[in-house]
């Protein structure tokens, strides 16, 4: 006898008829929800999943640091509250940095800008020898979308080029794709997926031209707002889409999902709301079975260390304490419904910028904005 033999079973038709007597002046279209990547029916179980792996987990509490100014300080703190992952973004290297860090118990990523010199380029490349667990990586498509330039495309496609060379230790090699503006940009959930797979696309095509040597690590960072049942569904529909390319390229590779709570949701909001901001993403950040959850200094508006440790401890007790899962939107027919559909759309939009000749070739020939309308 199972906790659940106590409950009576019923099939969607009882459901839907329950519904609509509890709310006598709806009718069953009233509770379609209509979204620009098709119709959600939320009493149908009739939904096909899509077959990818469910075994992810959430394995970094990472704190992203953007600022030179008191760094070492910053960075010790954020360990001390219980992060394991500690991500310098757009930092040039100091060797003050690291004071009485232990780089080796820690993930530790750095963000390199394909617009720096060579000679800072060098010296992350020369401090990572030694490190053993993290990334150093480097976007070239970097503020492509929203400001497409020829010549700086060049410039950051040579500057990726032979860092891709020059890289020495090959542990820190990934091919890393920064899709976290692309929610706000896009607004639209199947045209952000299609437009983050064919980001990556270019980058796979560019190793590829160049012959340059595929990691089989590929990290995809991508932001998430309080939509709780879309951002589950939007994590699941990336992956799906990612391993579709890397398939397509006979690839075999490792797929890490990073997801950012999208800074729009925050704009003039009060404390609280942001506390729970941060619960809510953490928690589908795990149900939707991304690898990593980023804070940072920017998702509350204070300068407390107080605070601070608060919002580490909010996935702290998420993933040690109250044992959620990926696992658990497992047969949710509704995300697995929003899942497939995000899926299925993105794919098809995808499939039309490729026949355009890629996303790059799109941006060149400023056919783009006409693509999203």
């Amino acid at each position: 006898m199972s906790f659940w033999s106590d409950f009576v079973v019923t099939n969607p038709k009882e459901w839907e008829q329950k519904v609509l007597k509890d709310f006598k002046t709806k009718v069953k279209e009233d509770f379609i929800f209509k979204t620009d990547y098709g119709n959600i029916n939320p009493f149908s179980k009739n939904v096909n999943s899509l077959n990818i792996s469910r075994n992810e987990i959430l394995k970094e509490i990472r704190w992203k640091f953007s600022s030179q100014k008191n760094l070492n300080k910053a960075i010790l703190n954020r360990l001390n509250n219980g992060v394991n992952s500690i991500y310098l973004s757009g930092i040039k290297f100091e060797k003050t940095i690291f004071k009485n860090v232990m780089c080796d118990i820690i993930n530790n990523h750095i963000k390199l800008s394909p617009k720096w010199n060579g000679n800072d380029l060098q010296l992350w490349n020369n401090w990572g020898i030694s490190i053993a667990s993290g990334t150093l990586r480097m976007d070239p498509l970097e503020d492509m979308l929203e400001n497409y330039d020829d010549h700086q495309l060049k410039v950051q496609l040579d500057s990726y080029l032979n860092f891709k060379k020059t890289l020495n230790n090959p542990n820190l090699n990934c091919i890393y794709v920064d899709c976290t503006s692309h929610e706000s940009y896009l607004n639209n959930y199947g045209l952000e997926i299609a437009v983050t797979a064919a980001h990556l696309n270019e980058i796979i095509e560019f190793h590829k031209s160049k012959k340059i040597e595929i990691p089989p690590r590929f990290i995809v960072s991508i932001a998430i707002n309080n939509s709780y049942l879309e951002s589950v569904s939007k994590i699941i529909a990336i992956r799906t889409l990612i391993h579709r390319i890397s398939n397509a390229h006979q690839l075999n590779i490792n797929i890490e999902i990073e997801t950012v709570i999208s800074p729009e949701i925050l704009q003039n909001k009060e404390f609280d709301f942001r506390l729970m901001s941060i619960t809510s993403i953490g928690m589908a950040s795990l149900l939707g079975g991304a690898n990593s959850f980023e804070l940072s200094d920017d998702l509350i508006e204070s300068n407390d260390e107080y605070w601070k440790k608060i919002i580490v401890n909010i996935p702290l007790i998420l993933t040690e304490e109250s044992y959620l899962n990926n696992h658990m939107s497992e047969g949710a027919h509704v995300i697995e419904e929003m899942a497939s559909k995000m899926a299925h759309k993105s794919w098809s939009l995808f499939k039309s910028i490729e026949t355009q000749n890629g996303l790059l070739q799109l941006l060149k020939t400023n056919q783009f904005s006409n693509f999203i309308k």
